[in-house]
C-alpha cells in the first residue's frame, strides 16, 4: 500500500514578522522544540516560496514558510487488529474511543494485544507509520475517549497544554453511596505508598502532590449514585483514590472499593465521557463526547431494580 506524504505545516509572514530571522518565526508561530528545530534545519525540511534557506536569514511579509515534518521511525510493535473505536482523525492526531480491558501501550504483563498494537495495525492498513505518542492516558478499565498525536510537534503541543491546564477532561462514574453536597471539590494531595504498591492521598509532608476533582451527581439510586467528574490535575488513580478517600469507591473497583460488588460490573465504573482541546495545527478548540458503554447502562439499569 503506498504510504501517504507526511504533515506539512504552512505559515504566510505577517507585517508584524517582517524582517524577522526564519527561527525566530518558527519558535514564536510554532512553538517547535529544540530538538524538533535541530531535526528541521539538519534535513532540509523548511522551506521559504518553495526554496531552503539558512535558519538565520531574513523573511519578509507575504513570504510562504513551508514545513514537513520528519517521518516518524515505526515502533518495533506488532502490529494486530484490536477493536477500538476512531472519533476522530487527521493529520496531525486522533481521538480514540478505548473500550474497557483494553490495556493501551505494551507492559510486563501484557506484551502484545494493546491500544498501540491495534493502532500500528490500523494505520498499516491505511499506509501511515507513526510512533504511539498517547497525550491522555486511561487504565485497562476504563473507557472512554483518549487523544494520540500523529507526530512529534503535535505531541509535544497537546502536552504542553496539559502543562498549563489548558484542555478538559470530564468523566462520568458510578460509585457506592450518594456523595454530600451532590456538588463540591475534592482537593487533597496524592501520593504513592510504596509498602501497599497503590497510590493514597497523603499530607504534602509525607511527598504528595497537589490533586484537585471536582465532582456532580447526575443521578442518584438508594445505594450509589452517578457522577460527572472534571479533572484540575492529572495524577495516576486521581478520580479513583479520590472517591475512596471520601467514604465512596467506584463500584468494581478492585484497588480502592469495597469489594462487595461482584458480578456487578466487572471493572470499575468510570467512563472518559468528554475531551476539548486546542488543535495543534489550527488553534482552534475541538470538543468531542462518548456516552456510556454498555456495562454502565447495565448496571444503572441494576441499580434502578434494585430500587423498586
Amino acid at each position: 500500500m503506498e504510504q501517504k506524504e507526511t504533515p506539512v505545516f504552512s505559515h504566510r509572514v505577517t507585517a508584524e514578522e517582517d524582517g524577522l530571522m526564519l527561527k525566530q518565526v518558527l519558535r514564536n508561530r510554532f512553538r517547535f522544540s529544540r530538538r524538533l528545530m535541530n531535526k528541521l534545519k539538519m534535513n532540509r525540511l523548511v522551506t521559504v516560496n518553495g526554496e531552503v534557506i539558512w535558519f538565520t536569514a531574513r523573511v519578509k511579509k507575504g513570504d510562504l514558510v513551508e514545513i514537513r515534518m520528519p517521518e516518524d521511525r515505526t515502533e518495533h510493535l506488532p502490529p494486530q487488529p484490536v477493536e477500538f473505536r476512531v472519533v476522530y482523525e487527521d493529520a496531525d492526531l486522533i481521538i480514540i474511543d478505548k473500550p474497557p480491558g483494553l490495556v493501551v501501550h505494551p507492559t510486563r504483563g501484557y506484551k502484545e494485544g494493546t491500544l498501540a498494537n491495534g493502532l500500528m495495525h490500523y494505520w498499516q492498513q491505511r499506509g501511515e507509520h507513526h510512533t504511539m505518542r498517547p497525550v491522555t492516558r486511561l487504565d485497562r478499565d476504563t473507557s472512554g475517549l483518549m487523544a494520540v498525536a500523529k507526530h512529534a510537534q503535535a505531541h509535544w503541543f497537546l502536552a504542553e497544554q496539559m502543562i498549563h491546564k489548558r484542555y478538559e477532561r470530564e468523566y462520568q462514574a458510578i460509585c457506592h453511596g450518594i456523595p454530600e453536597p451532590p456538588e463540591g471539590t475534592i482537593d487533597a494531595p496524592i501520593g504513592h505508598d510504596p509498602e501497599a504498591g497503590l497510590y493514597r492521598v497523603m499530607t504534602e509532608k509525607e511527598g504528595g502532590y497537589p490533586s484537585v476533582t471536582r465532582y456532580r451527581v447526575l443521578n442518584a439510586w438508594e445505594r450509589a449514585a452517578l457522577l460527572r467528574l472534571r479533572l484540575e490535575t492529572g495524577r495516576t488513580h486521581q478520580i479513583r483514590v479520590h472517591l475512596s478517600s471520601i467514604g465512596h469507591p467506584l463500584i468494581g473497583d478492585p484497588l480502592y472499593g469495597r469489594g462487595e460488588e461482584e458480578g456487578w460490573i466487572g471493572r470499575q465504573a468510570l467512563h472518559a465521557a468528554r475531551l476539548r482541546l486546542l488543535h495543534p495545527r489550527h488553534r482552534e478548540w475541538m470538543e468531542w463526547e462518548s456516552p456510556l458503554p454498555a456495562d454502565m447502562r447495565r448496571l444503572m439499569e441494576r441499580l434502578s431494580e434494585s430500587d423498586t
